[in-house]
């Protein structure tokens, strides 16, 4: 049963919000995207706010800015709505795994003892990864990026689920693969180094080995689906959803798309491997339960990011 959404404003404090998800939030927040929620007001954490102070257009009067890490703050403000996605997603970041390790455990424990303590009346969502699903076995190397990043994830989720226990509402969003303004093109996101290549390079450079298939959400969708997730968390148990598009591609065919778009030439690397590596959302109780869908398919999707690009 959905929930309906009260007359009441609300407030919505986002953990951790000077990257892709944070800054798309406040995007969408000041384009209206979330007025149907009623959010009146969104608090971010981050121990990073100068990052989305350089952004000046994301900010307004109804967007606080709180400097701290949740790793060591002792309080989140009064909130009706709280999403917890302070965990860096950069495979350098855990090439130091005891620190990577460290460093997460310490910071879920302390945002599951402030929520438990301060703020057992707002709904949880908890900003979890699409490579959870990918572990087929509870085996896990730990030096391996993939299986250490999950392996972490897993973690959260365990302890984001034990607040029903405490008759807290919440939810877990496993994301997966992205597309907007603000996702990084200069890092380990394919479609946002096609995307780059085409905009500053003089053709598009296609580095995968084997074949890779993904999907890709428009911004204003993930910001829709993750709020609307947020709301309908229930204290009886913690539900999960994939997060994401169900419009697949092949990594060589979205190359050469995104050059036809941008009347660029793609560059194929040889494929020396035959493993297909597919990473792509089930999304059918997310339309299901919550009559969820994908408002943007990825023609749209990239024509919008470019757009966006090109006015900054």
């Amino acid at each position: 049963t959905l929930i309906k959404f009260e007359k009441k404003l609300k407030i919505l404090t986002f953990i951790g919000g000077s990257g892709f998800i944070g800054k798309s939030f406040l995007d969408a927040f000041k384009r209206g995207v979330l007025d149907e929620f009623k959010i009146s007001k969104i608090n971010v954490i981050s121990r990073k706010p100068y990052k989305l102070k350089k952004n000046k257009e994301l900010l307004s009067k109804k967007i606080k800015l709180i400097r701290g890490n949740i790793k060591s703050i002792k309080k989140i403000p009064k909130s009706d709505i709280i999403i917890y996605g302070a965990e860096n997603v950069d495979p350098k970041y855990y090439k130091n795994i005891n620190l990577a390790m460290k460093n997460h455990i310490k910071s879920i424990n302390n945002f599951i003892k402030i929520i438990r303590k301060n703020n057992n009346k707002a709904k949880i969502l908890y900003v979890s990864s699409g490579a959870v699903n990918s572990i087929k076995k509870n085996n896990f190397n730990l030096k391996i990026y993939k299986d250490l990043y999950a392996y972490l994830k897993i973690y959260s989720e365990k302890k984001i689920q034990e607040l029903s226990k405490d008759k807290i509402s919440n939810s877990i969003a496993r994301c997966y693969s992205f597309i907007g303004r603000w996702l990084p093109r200069t890092k380990h996101y394919a479609i946002g180094n096609f995307i780059n290549d085409a905009l500053k390079k003089k053709f598009i450079k296609v580095k995968a080995k084997n074949i890779v298939i993904r999907s890709y959400m428009y911004a204003d969708d993930l910001v829709y689906w993750l709020t609307k997730i947020a709301i309908n968390s229930e204290i009886k148990k913690s539900t999960i959803y994939d997060v994401g598009s169900d419009e697949s591609i092949e990594s060589r065919k979205l190359a050469r798309l995104i050059g036809n778009i941008l009347k660029k030439p793609v560059k194929l690397r040889k494929l020396i491997s035959k493993k297909v590596e597919k990473y792509v959302p089930n999304i059918k109780k997310a339309k299901n339960k919550l009559n969820l869908k994908v408002n943007y398919n990825l023609i749209s999707s990239i024509y919008l990011t470019v757009n966006s690009l090109n006015n900054e």
